[in-house]
């Protein structure tokens, strides 16, 4: 049986140069085992202290989220998974599950140290190693660019859904509004205006369109309308309700419509008091359009920005607040969810600093978004910045749930992360630590509960 399984493990290729004598060493130290379909070897939390080699068979590693799982891994006739000799892996994060009936070669590590004896056994496992941690890395950092492109584009889809709506909503009731202009304009035309009150009415429109309405309390505004609304039935208006509070948002007093009611006889009053409204309420409706129109048009500039869009990776001046406040729009509805502060404290007069613009937004991205994660709601964030001794330094401040004590000095470490399994990869800061090396600049963080603060330096010279 030995000979059996030597031979079938000898002509997988990572294993086709390894003496026979050392792959029977290797079965020797082994056991064979034998998997059905559905069966979970490993599963969350599990010690890892066993290497897999999969002799016939299929099996798969796979994330739980919710009620879904992902598939991380397949490993087929040849792989080899679990803990390898030299290899520092503690404990799974994953299920490593039997997809069909399974014969897999298991070696426990107290076995590695008379493996590492055969030298080139040994060195088989050692390249299956550094190619599974190539592999991984790789893997992992396209997932965490695929989370953060999942993250921006939530961002994108939230803050442009409001005013795209909004323009909608605006455009529908501005529709319907001009499709009963032409009877509105019939009326006005059958009053037969002179000139002068042609002018009159025009010159009430613009001067209230052109000044700013008074703030008003909520009562004072609710007294003004009843007002408004008595007066304008007092002369026979219909709907003077609904009339009163389109005056009321425009500024209009009872002065106001005394003056329009000055203008003619009592025939006139109705269709021009109908008219004057009409426009308020087009001019609102196009202003509606306009404000959303503007958001969507900000929010395209700040990705513009944030991207770096047709824009050359080359050190260039770095415009701190600009670029802060992009990055702060994307986020804008995560920020909005938990009710979250976020004060913004730059100097004008900082040094010019110039830098990689793109590849710096990802930093500030990175730790918004993880300060964002650490607070409770109605959190706070502070960044500030200023000169010292030569340096740019950047604070990025919050008061969340802070970084325990024991674990501060490995979180820019790959693929460390204090978040739940299926939450982040643990790349973030790994990558925000190798932007900012790239600029020749150091992080540090100081956390306690209540308070952390990373700190950016940055040579200006």
């Amino acid at each position: 049986m030995d000979d059996y399984i030597v031979k079938g493990i000898k002509s997988f290729p990572q294993f086709s140069e390894v003496p026979e004598e050392q792959l029977q060493a290797y079965v020797e130290l082994s056991e064979v085992c034998t998997y059905q379909p559905g069966e979970i070897i490993v599963k969350p939390g599990d010690e890892i202290n066993k290497m897999y080699l999969v002799l016939e068979g299929n099996i798969r590693i796979q994330l739980k989220r919710g009620d879904q799982f992902t598939v991380i891994d397949t490993f087929d006739p040849g792989d080899l998974t679990g803990k390898l000799p030299f290899s520092r892996l503690q404990s799974s994060l994953a299920y490593v599950t039997v997809m069909e009936e399974s014969t897999v070669l298991v070696t426990h590590e107290d076995n590695f140290p008379e493996i590492a004896s055969h030298y080139q056994l040994i060195e088989s496992f050692v390249h299956a190693l550094s190619d599974r941690i190539r592999h991984f890395t790789t893997q992992q950092q396209q997932n965490e660019k695929l989370l953060a492109l999942g993250k921006l584009s939530a961002g994108l889809a939230h803050e442009l859904n409001n005013p795209a709506s909004a323009m909608v909503r605006s455009a529908t009731s501005l529709k319907s509004n001009l499709h009963a202009k032409p009877e509105k304009f019939k009326g006005m035309m059958e009053l037969q205006l002179s000139e002068e009150q042609v002018d009159a009415i025009n010159k009430i429109i613009f001067d209230k369109l052109e000044s700013d309405p008074p703030s008003l309390s909520l009562m004072e505004r609710t007294s003004q309308e009843d007002e408004l609304a008595d007066w304008l039935e007092d002369h026979g208006i219909e709907e003077a309700y609904e009339l009163a509070e389109t005056f009321a948002e425009h500024g209009f007093d009872v002065s106001a419509l005394e003056e329009i009611n000055n203008i003619g006889d009592d025939m006139l009053l109705p269709p021009v008091i109908k008219w004057i409204e009409d426009v308020f309420v087009t001019e609102k409706m196009i202003a509606e359009v306009e404000d959303a129109a503007r958001r969507i048009s900000d929010l395209v500039s700040s990705i513009k920005t944030y991207s770096h869009m047709d824009q050359a990776n080359e050190k260039e001046p770095v415009d701190l607040e600009k670029l802060l406040k992009s990055t702060l729009s994307i986020l804008n509805h995560r920020i909005k969810e938990k009710q979250v502060t976020v004060e913004v404290n730059i100097p004008d007069d900082l040094p010019e600093f110039c830098g990689f613009v793109s590849e710096l937004n990802q930093v500030w991205m990175n730790l918004l978004d993880n300060a964002v994660d650490a607070l409770e709601q109605e959190g706070y964030i502070e960044i500030s910045a200023e000169s010292k001794n030569g340096d740019l330094r950047i604070y990025f401040k919050d008061n969340g749930t802070g970084i325990p004590e024991e674990v501060q000095n490995k979180i820019f470490d790959p693929f460390f992360t204090t978040k739940g399994v299926g939450q982040g990869t643990g790349l973030g800061l790994d990558f925000v630590r190798k932007i900012v090396q790239k600029h020749d600049g150091t992080i540090s963080v100081h956390s306690k509960p209540g308070e952390t603060i990373f700190e950016l330096c940055f040579p200006l010279n």
